[in-house]
């Protein structure tokens, strides 16, 4: 192991700290020594930012662009998809837009307080017009 500088804070800190601030410095510095040994090298930040300065330059897989192709379209019939919710579920639409789509962060607890629910009803509401959603969602994907 190579010579490791002990680190001292001073009297303002206690002795019991700074002796586990150094214990955890020597280790992280064996572990280091180690890899190196071993072969083990790690990129800092700047390095990588170096060889790859842009993340759009990163070539994707075809999986993951087909994800994100799949993802883009779902969020395009989403819109729709709450219209058609507005109309079927009308109670479960007005959660939703007020909990998800609201500029303003809500609370369940505000929604219990604003449409006179149990909490376990909001919750039913929104978990049933998040199926619903999905189900649209889906149909729209499959025509």
């Amino acid at each position: 192991m190579g010579r490791f500088m002990y680190v001292h804070f001073g009297d303002d800190v206690p002795r019991n700290i700074e002796r586990e601030y150094n214990k955890l410095l020597r280790k992280e510095k064996y572990l280091e020594e180690r890899d190196a040994e071993n072969g083990m090298i790690y990129p800092d930040f700047d390095d990588v930012l170096a060889s790859n300065p842009d993340p759009a330059s990163i070539p994707i897989s075809e999986e993951e662009e087909l994800e994100q192709t799949r993802h883009r379209k779902r969020l395009e019939c989403l819109s729709e998809a709450l219209e058609l919710l507005k109309s079927d579920f009308p109670e479960g639409y007005e959660l939703i837009r007020d909990y998800f789509l609201n500029d303003d962060k809500i609370t369940m607890w505000y929604l219990v307080e604003k449409y006179g629910l149990s909490i376990d009803m909001v919750r039913y509401r929104i978990k049933i017009a998040k199926q619903k959603l999905k189900e649209y969602i889906i149909l729209h994907e499959n025509e």
